[in-house]
């Protein structure tokens, strides 16, 4: 599958082989989503982004960027940011408004499926937000990225759509908070916070229930004994 990065505004993704069927969603052509001229870059998550307010700008990922409105908010924040997703029309409408906006030099972007990517550094701060694929290998896969990506003390935010509340999607297609915050206590992540709540319709105007996540990649591995339980919060 084609990985490609870079600044450059006005650089072109061109032609991918990934194409818009990866393995994780084989029918679905995400690529017809996006506009890829930045008209399609929303506001921000708020409610992803609010655990970074508390950290030193450093490198960020986020994973599953689409048209890239997290990525542009942390880097006007200054994070350095990389932003990752499988649609090249996705990543082209996040370069066109890192440009707009003189943010660069802030973010590198690569079209690849969270599945197979792979990250070349540690980050202090990492993000899904409603990208993850179906329950399976490819979203077993996405998970355990997302952990390893981290670098000690790094702080993870995920937030999806919520099985037991949404009534639409495949079975799979959702996720469930036993199951995220059980897979990452095995990838070795303290929970911070993990709750179901209602999620603003301004944000997400078709559905409005979720499961969010914050986790934190301890320090030491010693730190993994007495992992606070769901809902409680680290100090």
């Amino acid at each position: 599958m084609t990985h490609i990065t870079g600044h450059a505004c006005g650089t072109q993704d061109g032609d991918h082989t990934h194409g818009p069927g990866p393995a994780s969603y084989p029918d679905f052509a995400w690529n017809d989503l996006y506009t890829e001229d930045a008209s399609d870059t929303a506001d921000p998550d708020l409610a992803l982004l609010a655990p970074a307010d508390d950290l030193p700008p450093g490198r960020a990922l986020d994973l599953g960027c689409g048209a890239g409105g997290n990525a542009l908010a942390l880097a006007e924040r200054g994070w350095r940011v990389t932003g990752v997703d499988l649609a090249p029309r996705a990543i082209a409408s996040t370069r066109a408004s890192s440009c707009a906006r003189g943010l660069e030099n802030r973010v590198e972007l690569a079209v690849a499926d969270s599945a197979t990517w792979q990250p070349e550094t540690a980050y202090d701060f990492a993000l899904s937000s409603y990208a993850l694929p179906p329950r399976g290998p490819a979203r077993t896969a996405t998970l355990a990225t997302l952990a390893a990506a981290l670098a000690p003390g790094g702080i993870l935010a995920l937030g999806e759509w919520d099985e037991e509340a949404c009534d639409w999607g495949k079975p799979g297609d959702l996720a469930a908070l036993s199951e995220l915050t059980e897979a990452f206590t095995g990838l070795g992540l303290d929970i911070v916070r993990a709750e179901r709540q209602v999620v603003p319709r301004i944000q997400h105007p078709s559905e409005d229930h979720a499961v969010i996540v914050i986790a934190r990649k301890p320090h030491d591995t010693l730190e993994t004994a007495g992992r606070p339980t769901t809902g409680q919060s680290v100090t």
